[in-house]
This record gives structure tokens, C-alpha cells and sequence, in this order.
């Protein structure tokens, strides 16, 4: 297989618009570059890629990673982990909630009957992700595969830079996870990586992170989940006429319902019973969608009923809360290895949820 990087000029009747990058990638059977089919895969003239790797010199760490923005990566990893973008739209409108007041207006847009429409990340910006990468491997966390584009376009981009490189430094994983699932894999590759470990190293943590991490949520509708077409529209609607709020868990790329509630309190009664049984001392990232206090709530009672090793609070993004809509909550939990938690009191990392 063969690649070539063209960007189209104006006049071009080969191309649909000027100043868009495209790269096109040939069969190496072909006779020649022009010879046999070929795929063309676009870059966006404005890559909407938050990058590991801009801040970072060729060679300085043996590893990067990059993930979607859906796995909630902290501003202090930035120069870590490259995250890509994924996009959300109102009508025409591209969704950018970064802040805490642009999140409360999103989620108040969504309670008001506006639908949010989201799309995959094309290989392009995957590949663009990549290409800021310097350092000598780069792993890519993604969500499942069947519920998403995500991994199919980091695997395409991965194929396309080594055949530009001549060598394969991209390693893609489906993590079997999402959202505070995929958070905190990403989480303990990213401090692997930043330590200087190698790929096999984090990749090893990587898959035993997959197999151990539980995450556990409610929605307050699956009305914004049924317009996914991940569960029948009716169920949803006959729930949500009867103000059920079930109580869901996701592990190993399987999810299941673990209880049905009706109130906010049997909410957060469910979650905690589901902790009791966690084992070891896990790192929690409790989330929530326009659901602050709530989530607070639910942070105070996980530190009652089982050993917590950190405990941080985030809300969630337009990228999930597309699908959970407002009033969601819930946790993700990671047991951590014994040299992870004396890092986290060595740099004395409260058990506290963020402020």
C-alpha cells in the first residue's frame, strides 16, 4: 500500500473544496501510484484535535496517548494524551462546552426539547492526532466498537501513518468502556506514560485496567439514550411515563441493569450498594450531567461504604451527555495497583472529591 498527501487547490474538479487535505492510499499491488483503487481520507483544514505531543520534543517520552474527548481527560494530562474531538451539533451549530456555565447551558438546551446530533471522528483527525505525536510509540484508547465509528477511523489513521512512516506506531484498543470507564484507563496509561514506561508496559496495565474497571450510573430519562437507537423507543417511553429510573452496569464491554428506582435518593441507595463489593482500594470518578449536587451526594456515600484511594467529580460532556441526557449519575471504579497509591499520597492527592 502506497499514500500520498495532496491538498486541493481552487479549480480542482477532483476535490470538493479548496484548502482540504486529503490523503489517498493505493493497493501496493498497483503497477504504479496512479494504478487500482483507492481510499481517499479527509483532514479538515481546521482539525479539531486538543494534541499530545505539541509540547513534547521527538523522543522526550517512549510513549503517547490519544483517546476521544468522550474519555473526559483532565487539562493537566494535555501534553499526554491527544484527544479528538467529537463532535455535537444543534441544528448548525457546533457544541464547544468547556466550562461549567457553557455545560449548564447546554444541558438546559437539551431539558427544553432541542436534539443534539453527534458524528465520528473522521480517520483524518485521528491521523492528524497521531502526527502531533512525538513520541516513539503512540497508543490509542477507544469505545467499543459496536457502538461507535471511534475505533474503525483510529484504526484506519493508524494504517495510513505507517504506511507514511514506513513502521507501525500506532496501537489501537477497543477498552470495552466509555466515558468515567475509558476516564480512567486513560488516567493510569497516562501516568505510565509520563514516567517514561515503554509501550508493553502500558499496554499490560492497559488491558488489566479493561478487565478490572466497573462503572455503575442512572439516567433520569431514556428518552436521549432510546434516540440513539440503543434501546426500543417505546420501553423507553412507557419508562419514562412511569418515572423509572433504572440503575445500570458496564463491565467488560457488557452492560446489564442492576436496579430500578423512582427518586433521586433510591438513586443514589442503588449506587452505593453496588461499591460494597469493590474490591481493593479504588480510584473513583464519580460523574454526573447537569447533576452537581447529586453527584456530590453520591462522592460522600462511596467514601462511607468502601476504601477509596482518590475520588474525583466531573461532569460530563456533550459527547455523552448527547445520550444520557440531564440528571444522569453515576461512577467508574479502578482498583489501583500498590505503587499507584503511594504515588497519590506521595503527591498528596486528596481522597476528596475536586472542588
Amino acid at each position: 500500500m502506497a499514500s500520498d498527501r495532496r491538498t486541493a487547490q481552487a479549480g480542482d474538479p477532483s476535490r470538493p473544496a479548496q484548502g482540504v487535505t486529503w490523503i489517498i492510499v493505493r493497493a501496493a499491488s498497483a503497477t504504479s501510484f496512479a494504478d487500482g483503487p483507492a481510499v481517499a481520507v479527509e483532514i479538515p483544514p481546521t482539525v479539531r484535535v486538543r494534541p499530545a505531543g505539541a509540547v513534547l520534543e521527538a523522543g522526550s517520552q517512549p510513549c503517547a496517548l490519544v483517546t476521544g474527548s468522550g474519555a473526559l481527560v483532565p487539562p493537566e494530562l494535555s501534553g499526554t494524551v491527544g484527544v479528538v474531538d467529537l463532535p455535537v451539533r444543534i441544528g448548525d451549530q457546533r457544541i464547544d462546552a468547556r466550562s461549567a456555565e457553557e455545560l449548564r447551558q447546554f444541558y438546559a438546551r437539551l431539558r427544553n426539547g432541542e436534539t443534539p446530533e453527534t458524528s465520528t471522528s473522521s480517520p483524518g483527525e485521528f491521523l492528524e492526532a497521531y502526527h502531533r505525536c512525538r513520541a516513539d510509540q503512540v497508543l490509542c484508547l477507544t469505545i467499543p466498537a459496536r457502538w461507535s465509528g471511534m475505533d474503525d477511523s483510529a484504526r484506519l489513521a493508524a494504517r495510513i501513518l505507517a504506511e507514511e512512516e514506513g513502521r507501525e506506531r500506532v496501537t489501537v484498543v477497543d477498552t470495552g468502556t466509555a466515558a468515567a470507564g475509558l476516564g480512567l484507563i486513560t488516567r493510569v496509561a497516562a501516568r505510565l506514560c509520563i514516567d517514561g514506561a515503554e509501550l508493553p508496559e502500558v499496554l499490560h496495565r492497559t488491558e488489566r485496567a479493561i478487565r478490572e474497571v466497573r462503572m455503575f450510573g442512572a439516567l433520569e430519562a431514556l428518552e436521549f439514550v432510546a434516540r440513539s437507537g440503543r434501546i426500543n423507543a417505546l420501553l423507553a417511553g412507557i419508562s419514562d411515563s412511569l418515572h423509572v429510573r433504572p440503575v445500570f452496569r458496564l463491565s467488560n464491554g457488557q452492560t446489564g441493569r442492576v436496579a430500578l428506582t423512582r427518586t433521586p435518593s433510591g438513586v443514589l441507595s442503588a449506587l452505593e450498594k453496588t461499591a460494597r463489593d469493590l474490591p481493593g482500594r479504588p480510584w473513583i470518578l464519580v460523574f454526573h450531567a447537569d447533576a452537581e449536587e447529586l453527584g456530590r451526594a453520591l462522592g460522600a456515600r462511596l467514601r462511607e461504604v468502601c476504601d477509596v484511594a482518590r475520588c474525583e467529580i466531573i461532569a460530563l460532556d456533550p459527547i455523552i451527555g448527547t445520550h444520557t441526557g440531564p440528571g444522569a449519575v453515576g461512577y467508574a471504579a479502578l482498583p489501583l495497583l500498590a505503587d499507584e497509591i503511594d504515588d497519590a499520597r506521595d503527591s498528596g492527592e486528596s481522597v476528596e472529591p475536586d472542588q
